[in-house]
C-alpha cells in the first residue's frame, strides 16, 4: 500500500506536505505512510478514495480499475456521445488535442457566435 500512497501524491503532483494538508494530517504521517512505517486508518483511506477518486479496492489491495468513476450527468453524457455521436465525439478529442492559446479563441468564438 506505501507505493500506492506515494504514487497517488506523485502523480498529483504534490509534495508529501502538500497531500497531507488536503488530508488533514501531517507531513511526516505521510512520510511515515510511505515508507511503510505505520499503518493507514480507515478515515486516511477514505479521505484519500474521496480527495483523489481512486478506488479503495485499489488502494487496499492494487487490484484495478484505480479510478472510481462518477455516476454524474458528465459521465452519463460522455458515454452516450461515444456512442451515438462520432462527429461530437471527434469534436472533442479535437478540442481536447489544441493548443492552450487555440483554446482561448475557440472559446472566444464560441461566446460571439452564441450571443
Amino acid at each position: 500500500m506505501k507505493d500506492r500512497i506515494k504514487n497517488i501524491r506523485k502523480e498529483a503532483g504534490l509534495t508529501q506536505k502538500e497531500f497531507a494538508e488536503k488530508l488533514g494530517i501531517k507531513q511526516n504521517t505521510v512520510a511515515c505512510y510511505e515508507m511503510g512505517k505505520i499503518g493507514i486508518s480507515d478515515s486516511v483511506i477514505f479521505s484519500i478514495c474521496r480527495e483523489f477518486n481512486i478506488s479503495e479496492n485499489w488502494i487496499r489491495n492494487g487490484v484495478e480499475p484505480k479510478y472510481t468513476i462518477k455516476n454524474d450527468d458528465y459521465t452519463k453524457i460522455s458515454v452516450e456521445i461515444d456512442k451515438k455521436d462520432p462527429k461530437a465525439r471527434q469534436a472533442i478529442i479535437d478540442y481536447w488535442n489544441l493548443s492552450n492559446s487555440d483554446k482561448e479563441l475557440f472559446w472566444k468564438f464560441v461566446e460571439r457566435f452564441l450571443k
